[in-house]
């Protein structure tokens, strides 16, 4: 995977090894914590890229899900489809892309707390 820069790369390598504590601490602080140690990105400049801590994190988790499916779409022909049936592609292949539903069940579950039901929405509307 390339990246623009080398904030885009740690980004990305947060990202990367918060996934594999989500299952067992969702998107918590101690996920964030632990994805810091293990991405070998400076704690500093960790916070800064995700001044929100999980919040942050679950949101770029969310937003790689919306890319991948972008860059599927555009090389589908759903020029010929009717607009419901474009829907309905764009919802398949955004379902398709998930790698490990419990990382998606544990995003919906933090998405759903009341103090994160407001970026969950907008995360979801933004797809």
């Amino acid at each position: 995977m390339e990246f623009e820069n080398s904030m885009e790369a740690a980004k990305a390598a947060i990202l990367d090894a918060a996934l594999g504590h989500v299952p067992f601490d969702g998107w918590s602080e101690a996920t964030f914590r632990a994805a810091l140690a293990d991405s070998g990105v400076a704690p500093p400049l960790g916070r800064a890229l995700f001044p929100r801590g999980p919040v942050d994190l679950a949101l770029a988790y969310h937003r790689r899900g919306d890319q991948r499916m972008a860059r599927q779409l555009a090389a589908m022909n759903l020029g010929d489809l009717r607009f419901r049936d474009r829907v309905a592609a764009a919802i398949m292949a955004r379902l398709d892309l998930v790698e490990d539903k419990e990382l998606v069940r544990r995003g919906m579950a933090f998405f759903a707390l009341p103090q994160n039901a407001v970026e969950g929405t907008k995360a979801l509307w933004g797809t």
